[in-house]
């Protein structure tokens, strides 16, 4: 495992130095093509070598993380209370969370919505709660989640929030000094299927699009999309990302603790099995408190080499390092 850590940072060194490299030569595609591809293996190479990851988006204190025994760590790349964003985590913070007790490496990633605003974010103003004022991509508030609001995702409004500038989301993750992104709410284009019939290919495009943007900062960064699976189909995206997180694929969908529907476990794991065969890392996370449903789970999910997480649903711990069996490889 150290030796993992070790490779995790000459790789993520290299990378970032290479960034010249990159830039220096534009005119050159085959050998910026060449350097690109070279990238990606070394991202996949990393990540191939997770074999615990932590997930946690509330009361995150940088001294727990840091101490935490994670190959891997997914946090929020800022602090709110009350649904109000507060402030970003500072670069020296980002930095000591990157480092373990033993003085290894771990990965850090950032949480990002792209299919959501969300009312506690930097990027929040108050006047969209009002009519006159109210973007034209913001839709009404998710149900399940207070302050949580989905949007027209392929709007350019709400795509410069995202990235291109120096105050867009992925530029200030970037600018922090996360290895990542954890992009979550892909799935939402199946949502405004009326809106836009070409959703599930414009968010497609989206994750190509911002990936490459911050990959032209850090050829390094990794991207990782949580859930939307069946986005795995378009070559152009699998090439892109660099892992794909699955919550919920056996139980919970429902946010009950029992089965899912076999036949939607089934088209989940073809996407998933897909994505793995190409090459990408692979996790899941279960929200489970029931010790034989854990168990269970934990167990299809090393017959499928998928890295297990078992954590709450609200995701104000890191989750639990499970015994047992590792993912097969």
């Amino acid at each position: 495992m150290r030796n993992f850590l070790l490779l995790a940072v000459a790789i993520l060194s290299s990378l970032t130095a290479s960034t010249t490299i990159v830039q220096a030569a534009p005119r050159d595609k085959e050998a910026a093509t060449a350097i690109g591809t070279a990238t990606a293996k070394q991202r996949r190479a990393v990540l191939a070598n997770v074999k615990t990851w932590g997930y946690q988006l509330r009361f995150i204190e940088p001294a727990d993380v840091a101490a935490s025994p994670y190959d891997l760590v997914v946090i929020d790349h800022a602090i709110s209370a009350n649904r109000r964003f507060l402030r970003e985590f500072t670069p020296d913070e980002v930095a000591a969370m990157k480092i373990r007790p033993d003085g290894s490496r771990r990965l850090l990633l950032a949480y990002l919505s792209i299919g959501e605003a969300e009312r506690y974010r930097f990027y929040w103003n108050q006047d969209w709660y009002l009519a006159p004022t109210r973007p034209a991509w913001l839709g009404q508030v998710n149900p399940r989640w207070d302050g949580n609001f989905p949007v027209k995702f392929w709007d350019p409004e709400w795509q410069r929030l995202i990235f291109g500038t120096p105050d867009a989301y992925v530029d200030r993750i970037v600018a922090q000094g996360f290895d990542g992104i954890y992009l979550d709410r892909a799935d939402v284009y199946a949502e405004l299927i009326e809106d836009n019939p070409d959703g599930k290919r414009d968010m497609a495009a989206f994750i190509v699009a911002l990936s490459g943007h911050a990959r032209r900062s850090n050829p390094g960064f990794v991207v990782v999309m949580q859930n939307a699976e069946e986005l795995v189909a378009n070559k152009t995206l699998r090439a892109t990302l660099d892992g794909i997180a699955k919550e919920d694929l056996f139980y919970g969908v429902e946010h009950v603790e029992k089965a899912n529907p076999p036949e939607m476990v089934a088209g989940s794991l073809a996407d998933l099995r897909l994505a793995k065969k190409s090459g990408l890392a692979v996790w899941a996370v279960e929200y489970l408190s029931d010790p034989q449903l854990a168990r269970d789970a934990e167990l299809r999910m090393a017959r499928e080499g998928f890295v297990f997480l078992l954590t709450e649903r609200s995701l104000g711990t890191l989750g639990s390092v499970l015994p047992g069996p590792q993912p097969v490889r």
